[in-house]
C-alpha cells in the first residue's frame, strides 16, 4: 500500500491549472514554499505549482478545470467524506499551468524537475513531432505520463505526441 499510493511521491500535472484550494485536494498538493524556476533559481515560494501562461506563482485554472479533474484522478483524499478518492491519494500534486505551447511545456518540465517532481502527467495531445519537446522529455529523470489522445483514431497512422515518442520513460495511456 504505502507504494501503490503514492507514499508523498510529487507528480507534475501540466495542463490548465488545478484548483489547489479544492476540499478532495488541499492535503495533497506539493508545498511549493522553496520552489525553484525552470533555470533552477529560487523562487521565495509559489503557490503549489507555477503558471506559464500568466507568469506567476499562482496556477489556479482560469477557464478550464481540465487540470483539477486530472490532479483529483490522480491524488485526491482519501477518507475526507467528500467527492472522490485518487488512484494514488498519498502522491503530491504539483500544478503547472500553460498555455501548451512547446516553450511553455519544456520550461514546465525542467520547473517539475528542479522541484522533484518524478511522475508528469500530461493529458493532452498534439500532431506534430517537436523536437525540442521530445529532447525534454527525453532529459527529465522520471516517468512522463502521457494521453494517447480522445477521437479514437489509431496512433500508428494518425501519430499523437507526446505518446507517440520513442522515449524510454514515456507510458502511454488509452
Amino acid at each position: 500500500w504505502p507504494t501503490s499510493e503514492g507514499n508523498g511521491t510529487i507528480v507534475a500535472v501540466i495542463d490548465s491549472g488545478v484548483a489547489y484550494n479544492h476540499p478532495d485536494l488541499a492535503a495533497n498538493m506539493w508545498d511549493g514554499s522553496c520552489c525553484k524556476d525552470e533555470n533552477g533559481t529560487e523562487l521565495n515560494g509559489c503557490n503549489h505549482g507555477y503558471d506559464f501562461e500568466d507568469n506567476d506563482k499562482t496556477p489556479l485554472p482560469s477557464d478550464s478545470s481540465h487540470g483539477t479533474h486530472i490532479a483529483g484522478t490522480i491524488a485526491a483524499v482519501k477518507n475526507n467524506a467528500k467527492g472522490i478518492i485518487g488512484v494514488a491519494p498519498n502522491t503530491k500534486i504539483m500544478a503547472i499551468k500553460t498555455m501548451f505551447s512547446t516553450a511553455e511545456i519544456v520550461k514546465s518540465i525542467s520547473f517539475a524537475e528542479n522541484n522533484g517532481a518524478r511522475v508528469i502527467n500530461a493529458s493532452w495531445v498534439g500532431s506534430s513531432n517537436d523536437t525540442a519537446l521530445k529532447t525534454a522529455i527525453d532529459g527529465f529523470d522520471g516517468l512522463f505520463i502521457a494521453a494517447a489522445g480522445n477521437d479514437g483514431t489509431n496512433n500508428d497512422s494518425s501519430h499523437k505526441y507526446p505518446c507517440d515518442y520513442d522515449s524510454a520513460n514515456i507510458i502511454c495511456v488509452a
